[in-house]
């Protein structure tokens, strides 16, 4: 540690013992401001690379202001987002996947737990952010469906996790009750979905329906997610899934009676759902207010 650093710390710590903590004992006191010590005495990136406690697999998630992929100084963690360790990764039975949130200090762990030798490690992306480009303290990228996602070795530490708030301002995404409801807010774009092109009154009528028939499920979700980007949302979370979505509806098309319980549902419900995430405002774009 510098001589200035040392010097810094002392003057602080001097402050502290004459004035609000002066009833605490001295030992304590040091005791409390040996983090504070090692942290000045270190870059900011050096705070993400000890090794998990546990020898298996932790990180950070943090807003990346500057948008360098590199946890500096002043840049805050991100609480309560959701990471998963997967294995395989490919929707089958056989898939090992754990999940767990980011703590006060942006913190996630998994233990290794016998695990394979390459996990797939994924994050949420917080509403108004993107990943960071890759870097010491990025490790993940955008997946084009919501998640930022980075492949590792078992035990690599950190696998951290930056995003870069983003700087457009958003409308805000509707759900399909706001766009049936709000006619007039929609955007002059063509409204053709699972390939076929609908008239603004027709597209309006669909939103309307209910009943047991997922197409139009699936139509609602989609469309509604089309409206929001068409009016100048961040697209980057939900782009592979609108293309998807169209794609199953140009499969099984609108109208064409799918039960909830098909083998056609339990391919187009994952896809749904991330649409409906998007459009409540829970991926890369907020939710109109």
């Amino acid at each position: 540690m510098s001589q200035e650093v040392q010097t810094g710390l002392k003057q602080k710590t001097q402050q502290l013992m004459d004035g609000p903590l002066k009833h605490i004992r001295g030992a304590a006191l040091a005791a409390a401001l040996l983090p504070l010590a090692s942290i000045a005495a270190a870059p900011a990136s050096a705070q993400t690379t000890a090794p998990c406690a546990s020898a298996g697999t932790c990180g950070i998630v943090f807003n990346d202001t500057n948008g360098n992929g590199i946890l500096d100084a002043g840049e805050a963690p991100i609480q309560g987002v959701t990471v998963t360790l997967c294995v395989l990764c490919n929707g089958s039975s056989t898939d090992t996947v754990l999940t767990t949130t980011t703590d006060l200090n942006g913190f996630f762990e998994f233990p290794p737990d016998g695990l394979p030798q390459t996990v797939t490690v994924y994050t949420t992306i917080p509403t108004g952010t993107q990943p960071s480009p890759i870097g010491p303290d990025n490790a993940g990228t955008s997946n084009g469906a919501g998640l930022s996602v980075a492949t590792v070795p078992l035990a690599t530490n950190p696998v951290s996790f930056g995003f870069v708030p983003t700087l457009v301002a958003q409308p805000g995404t509707g759900t399909p009750g706001y766009w049936k409801n709000h006619p007039e807010a929609w955007p002059n774009i063509p409204l053709v979905v699972g390939g076929v092109t609908y008239t603004k009154a027709q597209a309006l009528a669909w939103l309307g329906k209910t009943g047991k028939d997922k197409t139009v499920t699936m139509f609602q979700s989609l469309l509604a997610a089309m409206l929001s980007v068409g009016i100048g949302n961040d697209s980057s979370c939900i782009s592979a899934a609108i293309t998807l979505g169209n794609n199953w509806l140009t499969t099984y098309p609108l109208g064409s009676n799918v039960a909830g319980g098909s083998a056609a549902w339990t391919i187009g419900d994952p896809i749904h759902n991330t649409l409906d995430a998007y459009d409540n405002g829970l991926l890369c774009a907020p939710h109109r207010q």
